[in-house]
């Protein structure tokens, strides 16, 4: 009876030094958060990352390690340096960090990891992804873009789309955004053209200055920014030249004050509270190692930002044709294209 009783002792010492050690002397669970790019603040997608961190940092008393670099060839050693500092999550953003956390998550299995913004390759029993169904978002606004830019007087009314790379997560915004102008045109029997460029770069807020003026030039009538800084500059220059514009990420109405007042809604992905709901997980040892989290319409992870300024000369008939599309989508009865 001694001996189980002393075994049983034994393996309670060694879990609670394993809890220690991924903990500061508060008892805090150590969480880092790594992205690529210049600033957290960047008044879009980083930002509501940041933003879903900290009130998570608040409600469970983590402490936090914020990491952002614009270098592309150490995602790695960057990952590795947490891991290997018994930093217990570790939240990674960005389809980029997929090869870093396969190979992490094999060599510190103890560690749990949250990739964001992106499925993982492989699964992985210490990781959970998240990502968002932001096409469900973009068609309806490309509805409603397609409306405005009519609205506008021109006899060549055209929407323009600006992103930042020609990768899937920014596509997935572009292009059922353009299925959404093509399907106002075939059921009002309208001809709203469209334009797509891809700037290159996430970071680069004058090229997206540049990119919005010559599209404006060519006849624009809103502006679609898709990513970070660059997507910024877009739409900056657009308010500039009194042009409308389409955020995304978060409700650009708020977060980048500058444009608010040409801002027609935006394409919201819910980063800030699903970022808060698997961090919860954690804390709650619930954990759903191997799973993928998506965020859609039905549970409010992707959304349609109010309309603010816009709200009162937007027609009512479109306001409702807006929230039928938005319905029949979830429904499975218009598809997005995507």
């Amino acid at each position: 009876m001694n001996q189980i009783r002393l075994i049983t002792l034994l393996v309670v010492i060694t879990g609670i030094l394993f809890l220690s050690c991924n903990k500061t002397k508060d008892g805090q669970f150590k969480v880092a958060m790594l992205a690529e790019g210049n600033t957290f603040d960047d008044l879009s997608f980083l930002q509501s990352c940041k933003e879903g961190m900290e009130r998570a940092k608040t409600d469970f008393n983590l402490s936090v390690e914020y990491n952002i670099d614009t270098t592309t060839n150490m995602y790695q050693q960057r990952i590795n340096n947490f891991a290997s500092q018994d930093y217990e999550l570790i939240i990674a953003i960005g389809y980029m960090w997929n090869d870093a956390i396969l190979e992490a998550a094999n060599s510190f299995p103890d560690t749990k990891f949250i990739l964001v913004d992106n499925e993982l390759s492989e699964t992985r029993n210490n990781v959970v992804s998240i990502v968002f169904d932001v096409d469900e978002a973009a068609f309806p606004i490309g509805f409603l873009s397609a409306w405005w830019a009519e609205s506008q007087g021109s006899d060549s009314p055209k929407t323009a789309c600006i992103g930042a790379l020609k990768i899937p997560q920014i596509r997935q915004f572009i292009e059922p955004f353009n299925n959404g102008v093509n399907y106002y045109n075939s059921i009002y029997t309208r001809s709203v053209d469209t334009s797509i460029v891809y700037a290159g770069n996430f970071f680069d807020s004058e090229l997206g200055v540049h990119l919005s003026d010559s599209l404006i030039n060519e006849g624009a009538d809103i502006i679609f920014g898709v990513g970070s800084e660059t997507a910024s500059g877009a739409l900056l220059k657009a308010k500039q030249r009194n042009i409308w514009g389409v955020g995304t990420d978060v409700d650009q109405f708020y977060s980048f004050p500058e444009v608010a007042d040409f801002m027609l809604t935006t394409a919201e992905k819910g980063l800030d509270n699903s970022i808060y709901e698997v961090v919860k997980s954690f804390t709650e040892k619930k954990f759903n190692g191997g799973s993928t989290y998506h965020g859609n319409l039905e549970n409010l992870g992707v959304a349609i930002a109010p309309y603010h300024n816009a709200d009162a000369v937007i027609a009512d008939s479109i306001k409702t044709k807006v929230e039928s599309i938005k319905t029949e989508i979830t429904m499975g009865n218009i598809s997005t294209g995507w």
